[in-house]
């Protein structure tokens, strides 16, 4: 059984990491129409201006997109290194071409948000791609060259007589605008999801899947808030009875197992009024808030009880049975949940001491 659910986990991971790799290819594919759509207005822009060279370049630089679909999911290596090389490429012959004034320089920019980006996505599907300090430092040493040489070097074709290069400025300006917007929007969701993932992993216990001791402390300091005037507030805490006895018997495999199923138990509790958390190793605290919060949190005390001293939990052809102990205290007025929490305990103590599988209340 402990096999199958660790099987199922890694399942569930490979799955999440395809789902990722889905996502990220999708941005890949994104960005390479992007990119391809650039190129056709482009060759579009230069045959009107009779740039001959750059209508040439850039139906070099459509057979490259189409290709790079072909490599987007088979290699993002490959992917990457055509779209960096061409994107430099192109835009080194594009300013031989028509010079400074024509804006084709700033694509450096975008280059230099580009592999930072791709390498943040390479390094979530486990491909990196090129070593991104390397490229930036190569695209802005030749940013400078570009200025430092502009007034030395005149363009192969002349398209001031069509303003040409403000034209071109213009376009460029504005596709490296668009391009940025992009990235950074999508950077900035894939942050904030990845953040709510750390969030949410930060309050769960990854074995039960209950929140854990820190999670249950935060509702604690809301207390005064979920509670109001009017409202009770019970504690209770779980133990599985002769816990250390199924680690020694049938192995640490046996315990996770009886941990996850007990656990299983105690969240099927869970209402708007009951709250449920593993609070450390095999014990359970359940706290619950509402004008008839402590009677709902002693029916639900039982019926876990009950349930968990029926459970038959089937580890390699062995049924493995346990029981649960549970003390449970309502909350005095004025007093602290600390000592209200010390109450539940003092309960569980006794419970264990009058001879497990049995509650007690304070």
């Amino acid at each position: 059984n402990i096999f199958k659910k660790r099987k199922n986990r890694q399942l569930g991971r490979r799955m999440t990491t395809n789902n990722n790799g889905e996502k990220y290819w999708k941005l890949a594919k994104i960005v390479n129409t992007m990119l391809l759509c650039s190129h056709i207005y482009l060759i579009i822009m230069f045959f009107m201006f009779q740039v001959r060279l750059m209508v040439f370049v850039n139906i070099v630089s459509i057979l490259v997109y189409l290709i790079n679909y072909f490599w987007i999911k088979r290699n993002l290596h490959v992917f990457f290194g055509n779209a960096y090389i061409e994107i430099l490429l192109h835009m080194i012959l594009a300013y031989l071409c028509v010079g400074w004034n024509s804006g084709f320089q700033i694509y450096t920019f975008a280059l230099i948000l580009t592999v930072y980006y791709c390498d943040y996505l390479g390094q979530k599907i486990k491909k990196p791609s090129l070593h991104p300090r390397t490229v930036s430092i190569l695209a802005g040493v030749l940013y400078l060259a570009f200025y430092f040489i502009s007034s030395r070097i005149k363009p192969f074709y002349d398209i001031t007589k069509w303003h040409a290069g403000k034209i071109f400025f213009v376009i460029n300006a504005t596709f490296v605008l668009v391009y940025i917007i992009f990235f950074m929007e999508n950077y900035r969701k894939i942050v904030t999801g990845t953040e709510k993932q750390l969030e949410e992993a930060a309050r769960r216990d990854e074995l039960t899947q209950m929140e854990n001791r820190r999670s249950m402390q935060e509702r604690f300091d809301r207390l005064p808030e979920l509670a109001g005037t009017d409202a009770e507030v019970g504690i209770a805490i779980l133990d599985i009875d002769d816990f250390k006895k199924v680690n020694d018997t049938y192995g640490h495999g046996a315990g996770d197992m009886i941990l996850h199923e007990v656990a299983q138990r105690i969240l099927a509790a869970e209402t708007e009024e009951i709250h449920t958390c593993r609070w450390g190793g095999e014990e359970f605290l359940i706290l619950a808030v509402g004008k008839m919060a402590y009677p709902s949190l002693v029916n639900a005390l039982q019926k876990i009880l009950g349930e968990v001293r029926t459970d038959r939990h089937d580890y390699h052809e062995t049924d493995i049975m346990v029981t649960i102990s549970a003390g449970a205290a309502k909350r005095k007025t004025g007093e602290k949940i600390e000592h209200t929490i010390s109450r539940a305990d003092d309960c569980l103590y006794q419970a264990k001491e009058n001879g497990k599988d049995r509650m007690e209340v304070s």
